[in-house]
């Protein structure tokens, strides 16, 4: 399973990795390692996401839970 974000400045996902921690990937690459979806969720949101274009905005329209984001099942 995974999580998706789209917004007019990139694409996030939140994948699952093999040792149960969980990866937010930027446009196609990893940026950061989190324990759960909604910790790298809520770093998206508070702008702690390892993207630097993204952190610097002064507004984006990124949710602030994880229920806002697409899940995907593989």
């Amino acid at each position: 399973m995974k999580y998706k974000l789209e917004t007019e400045v990139s694409t996030f996902e939140i994948q699952k990795e093999p040792l149960g921690l969980w990866d937010l990937w930027v446009d196609n690459m990893p940026t950061l390692t989190f324990k759960t979806p909604e910790e790298a969720a809520q770093a998206v949101y508070e702008q702690n996401s390892g993207y630097t274009t993204w952190d610097l905005l002064e507004e984006h329209p990124a949710p602030k839970e994880l229920s806002g984001w697409q899940k995907i099942e593989d």
